[in-house]
């Protein structure tokens, strides 16, 4: 790197399905917020310079600088692929957003600064996006890493097994719906893609295989955080978003779960019965058929109640409708709005059915489009990364000396007919917890396929001591928008998940403090 040049840490940021680079309002918020303060105590003490100023430049780029010279981050939200460009598929998602990325880095070229270390975060199905964004990246000749180093990557309740099947006509009603409703995206997501560029493979488990370049893109990363929902994430249930063979939290009146103030749960245990011996004992004398008095000893075992939804949620009572109906209206409209509903329901049908057909027409036009003018890259030869050692970075980019990073451990499950162990691991916020798995439940079946548990076993492989956050809205109808406060304009509630967008964002930026600040 010159001396003329100001060091970079690039952090790219990708919203979900049918998003905006609005969703990730909050987050980018609180990666300048996070920014800020590091950089002021790194100028205060280290260069004794004024404290460090953070701008935010219009809508998709934020930069924050170190007043004394120091490393600057600027943060990049993906613009190319907003509302039902998504449906188009993750690979040309991928594809869009690494053209953003090449034009990104030259941009900050053109003004004197150098990128050394670049961290990928995704909402929803944005972590699937940046998983083929890295092995896009990492397939380069010689890699993206080798010049550009790898900080972190991470991804909030993103569906990394696809869509999960339950045992319910429910479920197996929406899986029939949202594989055709969502365009290539929706296949994919679905697991019903398995295109010959894939090998025959749906994508999602072509990405999964460790002698292709995404297994070993994410493997050049120093640190990874996944954050889940433990509960009622209606859109990514836990299994799909933590990569995990089961789903402790099905019935969470069996668990005595803790968390801190900032809604992440520390600590899960099932609660168990009381030992019989340490019951209360009855006593009382009866007189048997022959008329001789004997003792009699009564031992009752009460059954557990099941704990009120208020209970869970702290005091706080989850709501019977979606947001949508929770928005407030002025009298006289939110009693007008259901007198009028019946006749409003056929016709928002019938509009949202012409609206998915119109835009999986355009969509599929897109899609040809792409594939008659883009040249692919070479992503499905089997490759050992890196093929030439001196292409990538000669030490690890970042050091876990930190004390406060504690790398994951397996939590404990009962082996599947495969011997596969459950590799669903804790982090900071999530040490490791007792089986959860022997307490009653009477929740629906979770039927994973082959691929899926496939996917399970070589993801966890390849990020052994990812950190995952389990954050708890036990009070939410959806907590899926509420890990990334992704509307608090509309709907206020979702200010609970800051704290989450919080240990996020420090996640990120003090990770690119500690290691891309001394390379």
């Amino acid at each position: 790197m010159s001396s003329n040049l100001v060091p970079v840490h690039l952090i790219i940021l990708i919203h979900g399905l049918y998003g905006s680079t609005l969703n990730l309002k909050v987050v980018e918020e609180e990666l300048i917020r996070a920014g800020g303060e590091v950089e002021q105590g790194a100028s205060a003490s280290s260069h004794g310079g004024p404290p460090t100023t953070s701008k935010s430049s219009t809508g998709h780029k934020s930069e924050y600088k170190d007043g004394g010279g120091g490393i600057e981050t600027v943060v990049y939200l993906a613009q190319s692929i907003k509302g039902p460009r998504t449906w188009d598929g993750i690979d040309i998602c991928a594809h869009r957003i690494t053209e953003e990325v090449d034009k990104e880095i030259e941009r900050l070229q053109d003004d004197g600064k150098d990128v050394v270390g670049v961290s990928v975060m995704g909402y929803s199905l944005g972590g699937l996006i940046a998983r083929f964004l890295i092995g896009q990246l990492h397939a380069r000749q010689p890699s993206f890493f080798a010049k550009h180093r790898p900080v972190t990557f991470s991804t909030a309740a993103t569906p990394h097994l696809g869509v999960l099947k339950y045992g319910t006509r429910q479920n197996a009603l929406i899986s029939k719906l949202g594989r055709v409703m969502f365009g290539r995206t929706g296949r994919q997501i679905y697991c019903q893609d398995e295109e010959p560029d894939w090998g025959g493979r749906g994508l999602l488990e072509f990405m999964t295989d460790p002698n292709h370049v995404f297994i070993q893109a994410l493997k050049v990363f120093p640190k990874v955080m996944i954050l889940v929902n433990g509960i009622h994430d209606n859109t990514v249930p836990y299994p799909t978003a933590a990569i995990s063979y089961t789903d402790p939290f099905t019935d969470p009146s069996q668990l005595h779960i803790e968390t801190d103030e900032n809604h992440m749960v520390t600590s899960y245990l099932p609660i168990a019965d009381p030992d019989p011996e340490s019951l209360a004992v009855n006593h009382a004398n009866e007189i048997d058929v022959d008329g001789e008095e004997v003792n009699v000893t009564v031992k009752v075992m009460k059954s557990r109640t099941r704990p009120r939804t208020s209970e869970l949620a702290g005091g706080r009572t989850r709501p019977l409708l979606p947001p949508l109906f929770m928005i407030p209206l002025p009298f006289p409209f939110n009693y007008a709005i259901w007198l009028i509903s019946p006749l409003l329901l056929p016709i928002m049908l019938t509009y949202i059915a012409m609206m998915f057909a119109v835009h999986e027409f355009h969509s599929r036009r897109r899609t040809r489009s792409h594939h008659d003018i883009v040249e692919r890259q070479p992503l499905l030869a089997p490759v050992s990364w890196p093929a030439d050692e001196s292409d990538m970075p000669s030490e690890p980019i970042l050091q876990s000396t930190s004390s406060s990073v504690i790398p994951s451990r397996s939590v404990s499950t009962k082996p599947t007919q495969d011997d596969e162990v459950d590799q669903a691991s804790s982090g900071t916020s999530t040490p490791p917890m007792l089986d959860p798995s022997s307490s009653t439940t009477t929740a629906a079946p979770l039927l994973l396929t082959p691929g899926q548990r496939m996917m399970i076993k070589n993801l966890n492989e390849a990020i052994p001591n990812a950190e995952r956050v389990i954050a708890w809205f036990p009070w939410a109808f959806n907590s899926h928008a509420v890990l990334i406060c992704r509307d608090v304009t509309r709907f206020p509630w979702q200010e609970d998940g800051r704290g989450v967008v919080k240990r996020w964002a420090k996640f990120v930026v003090d990770a690119g403090k500690e290691g891309v600040i001394t390379v």
